[in-house]
């Protein structure tokens, strides 16, 4: 008999549910993605999904790139993940950092915050289309054991500013931004 799949978003949706490899929550509202690179693993909010590429690309163990979202018009939110790795780590951070505020036009220093096993330089901005505002908190993650290195764009908007629901918490989002940051692991070069 088939297991049941935990009735979220990420599991009710095919791609990604192939991409998770456990339906237990590793912490309240998310699951655990343990890359197909072999190289890290991230937390995924239970609600958020891709579609597939080219919303996902992977080149063998060397490259990974995936973007996803998490979108609730009830409660009008929208919140968009982009994250991508790679083999280079702090060597080439310079050029990772560039390329990083290139893709969010973004043109300013980063803070540099150290975990225990990682690097994470951080930055954030907000743009606004149309009318619609967006938050956006971005950083490139380098582990200190080994060349690997995540690129990660987190934003959050409303999805009509003009619903009395547009509630986003600017600071809540920076924090959840750097708690997503900040649980991502690199495994150790065999």
């Amino acid at each position: 008999m088939e297991k049941e799949l935990p009735n979220t978003a990420a599991f009710q949706d095919e791609f990604t549910s192939s991409l998770l490899d456990s339906t237990e929550e590793v912490e309240e509202g998310h699951y655990l993605l343990e890359s197909a690179t072999g190289g890290y693993s991230m937390l995924w909010p239970k609600n958020a999904v891709t579609d597939g590429p080219p919303f996902y690309q992977r080149t063998k163990d060397s490259f990974e790139k995936i973007q996803f979202y998490e979108r609730n018009e009830k409660e009008n939110y929208d919140f968009s993940f982009s994250t991508t790795y790679s083999t280079y780590g702090e060597s080439v951070i310079d050029s990772s950092l560039s390329i990083l505020s290139d893709s969010v036009r973004y043109d300013g220093e980063y803070e540099k915050i150290e975990t225990d096993k990682t690097r994470i330089y951080f930055a954030k901005s907000e743009k606004t289309f149309e009318e619609e505002k967006a938050y956006f908190y971005f950083g490139y993650i380098t582990s200190k054991e080994g060349q690997k290195g995540l690129e990660y764009i987190y934003s959050a908007e409303c999805m009509d500013s003009s619903k009395s629901n547009c509630n986003i918490d600017i600071k809540k989002e920076e924090e959840k931004a750097l708690h997503y940051m900040k649980s991502v692991k690199f495994n150790k070069d065999e």
